[in-house]
C-alpha cells in the first residue's frame, strides 16, 4: 500500500508538471516556440496551485502517457501506461491529500516540426512532495509532443524517466 501511495505522490508530481494549465488558445494556422513556452509556464504554474481543472484541460483525448520509475533499492524499473481517465481519477485521489509540493523546471528545449502545427519539448524537472509520512524527492527527464488541435495547443503524448532519490 506504501509503495502505491508513494508511486502515486510521485506520479502525481510528475504529471502536474506535464498536464496542468488551462486551455491554451492558439493560433488555428501554426504554432510558435514562444506559444509553447507560455503553455508549459502555465503548466508549471497550475501545477503549483494543484488545479485538477487545469491538470486536465490541456490533454488531448487520446493522450498516451508513459512513465519509467527507479527507486532506491530497487533493481527494476517500473513502467506505467495511461490514458486522460486514469490520470484523472489518480490525480483526483492524489489532491485529497495533504502535501507540500515544490518543482523546478530546467533546460527545457523545443522543437517545432515542419507541419507548424507539433512540437517537441524536452525537460528536467526536479520535484520534493513533503506528507506527513516524509520527503520525496525525485529528477525527471520529460519528453512531450504537443499539436495544434482546433485551434488549442494540446499534450498528444507524454513520456517521463522519473528517479526517486
Amino acid at each position: 500500500m506504501l509503495k502505491l501511495r508513494l508511486l502515486s505522490s510521485m506520479f502525481f508530481c510528475c504529471l502536474l508538471l506535464v498536464c496542468s494549465g488551462s486551455s491554451f488558445a492558439q493560433s488555428p494556422e501554426a504554432i510558435t516556440e514562444s506559444d509553447v513556452v507560455a503553455l508549459i509556464n502555465s503548466v508549471d504554474q497550475a501545477t503549483k496551485k494543484k488545479n485538477l481543472e487545469g491538470i486536465l484541460a490541456p490533454l488531448a483525448s487520446d493522450i498516451k502517457i508513459k512513465l519509467v520509475v527507479s527507486t532506491p533499492g530497487r533493481d527494476k524499473e517500473e513502467v506505467v501506461h495511461l490514458n486522460k481517465e486514469q490520470l484523472a481519477e489518480i490525480t483526483k485521489r492524489t489532491l485529497r491529500q495533504r502535501f507540500a509540493y515544490t518543482l523546478e523546471r530546467k533546460n527545457t528545449r523545443v522543437k517545432l516540426y515542419d507541419d507548424n502545427k507539433t512540437a517537441m519539448v524536452t525537460s528536467n524537472l526536479y520535484e520534493t512532495v513533503t506528507t506527513a509520512r516524509g520527503k520525496f524527492r525525485a529528477v525527471s527527464a520529460e519528453t512531450s509532443v504537443v499539436t495544434l488541435r482546433d485551434g488549442k495547443l494540446l499534450f498528444i503524448s507524454v513520456e517521463t524517466r522519473i528517479r526517486f532519490y
